[in-house]
């Protein structure tokens, strides 16, 4: 009879740590799936608060960097050039109008092709930064 007990309590053991450590893994992933869930919906939600609250404006100036600013440390290269530069070492872009300098949060790539150029920003502008949704070059007209 021992012997029958032992089997029978090694069963139930194994059943037991089955089924705790499947409880646990459920918990994790639930958790997990709810944090990359939540900050997809919580960003969302707050894109559509914003939306409706703050009307988009539209701002002109020079695309450059937040490090170099209006004057580019870098005289070998030219202003895009040395502001690709210097936002692939940490740096992010920035829009300089006359003594206003504004940092901007969007598509890095499209900020990127339009560096050192100047520009008509639309966007959402929160504190000194510009979240933009829609950048292009301004049209220079001579003679007008």
């Amino acid at each position: 009879m021992k012997q029958h007990r032992s089997w029978l309590s090694l069963l139930v053991f194994f059943a037991v740590i089955t089924l705790g450590s499947s409880l646990i893994f459920a918990v994790v992933f639930a958790g997990v799936t709810a944090v990359f869930a939540g900050g997809e919906s919580a960003q969302a939600a707050d894109e559509q608060q914003v939306a409706p609250l703050v009307p988009s404006q539209t701002f002109s100036g020079v695309i450059t960097d937040s490090h170099c600013g209006a004057r580019h440390m870098d005289s070998k290269s030219s202003a895009s050039e040395c502001a690709r530069m210097c936002v692939r070492n940490g740096s992010s872009y920035a829009m300089v109008d006359g003594d206003k300098s504004y940092e901007l949060a969007g598509n890095a790539t499209g900020l990127g092709q339009l560096a050192g150029q100047r520009v008509s920003l639309i966007g959402v502008l929160s504190g000194s930064t510009i979240k933009v949704t829609s950048a292009s070059p301004q049209v220079v007209k001579i003679g007008d």
